[in-house]
């Protein structure tokens, strides 16, 4: 059995591994590109969330010396030196895609500027936020700086930046017209002012049309589809085989009555409406807004 030691305070890894004078001059005057301030609460976050030496280095874009020298400054737990677990897939994230992720959150960029400048969606952005700790946010204070001011350097091997949807475009494969609007230059759909358009895909969940039909009519991506099925609480059918390729809207209505649902609005987010349910009394947007955690949204 391998004997577990337990990690040794700072004051201990200052001992043993005294930095050099110049390391301790240099690192004191932000050896990378933030504050001392944003440096003790970033590592503060990272080390809570159980991140090891290798991983800090690669989100943090520092040396092993000058992390220890901030790790000793700050008075921090020792790192584990487990080595990093990294993906060997080609849209992995890469130390310049932290080095922008970092740069953003702190800088106050909304979290679809940070997925625009990385080719990455919302959602990509979110999970490494939650994945490294970082730190809470004011809504109020978040914006989308103009390229000329902020331009991101340069992705080695990066792909293409996200396709744009139009500024208007017609549903397809719908018995009344339904138009959809963008925001945010074209990397989302503006629901909050296509909500008939945006009910119409509960009903289409509810008649059983396919998710992958339902992103077709809408010319989104299937993940955007899935994603409005769940903030609106409704349901398809159970057993694949009963999906199907069309819209029928009067089945969808039947069906969702049948399965005791019915069409409310929420009440923080009261532009928007949702499926109620006596199992599902509360609108997932209501229990966003009240139990949120400081993310963008």
């Amino acid at each position: 059995m391998l004997a577990v030691t337990a990690p040794r305070p700072a004051s201990a890894l200052k001992s043993a591994h005294p930095p050099p004078e110049a390391l301790v001059r240099s690192s004191r005057a932000a050896p990378g590109r933030f504050s001392q301030g944003q440096y003790r609460s970033l590592l503060g976050q990272m080390l809570g969330r159980g991140h090891g030496t290798e991983a800090l280095c690669l989100f943090l874009t520092l040396t092993r010396d000058a992390l220890i020298d901030l790790i000793v400054q700050f008075d921090l737990p020792t790192p584990h030196d487990r080595p990093l677990r990294r993906s060997g897939s080609p849209r992995a994230w890469s130390q310049a895609d932290f080095e922008i992720l970092l740069t953003g959150w702190l800088g106050n960029w909304a979290a679809a500027c940070i997925g625009d400048r990385l080719g990455r969606s919302r959602g990509s952005v979110w999970y490494q936020a939650r994945r490294l700790g970082l730190p809470r946010r004011d809504r109020k204070a978040l914006h989308w700086p103009q390229p000329a001011k902020a331009e991101p350097p340069a992705i080695p091997g990066s792909s293409a930046r996200r396709r744009r949807l139009p500024e208007r475009w017609l549903v397809k494969g719908t018995d009344k017209e339904l138009v959809l609007t963008s925001k945010r230059n074209g990397l989302e759909v503006d629901w909050s002012a296509n909500l008939e358009a945006y009910v119409d895909i509960g009903w289409r969940a509810f008649s059983g049309q396919r998710t992958s039909r339902i992103a077709e009519a809408y010319g989104v991506s299937h993940g955007t589809i899935t994603s409005q099925i769940w903030w609106l609480h409704a349901i398809g059918p159970k057993n694949r085989r009963d999906l199907v390729d069309g819209f029928d809207r009067a089945q969808g209505i039947a069906n969702a009555k049948a399965a005791g649902f019915e069409l409310r609005q929420c009440k923080v987010s009261k532009q928007f409406p949702y499926f109620y349910h006596k199992n599902e009394r509360i609108a997932r947007r209501d229990k966003r807004n009240d139990k949120c955690n400081g993310f963008d949204f």
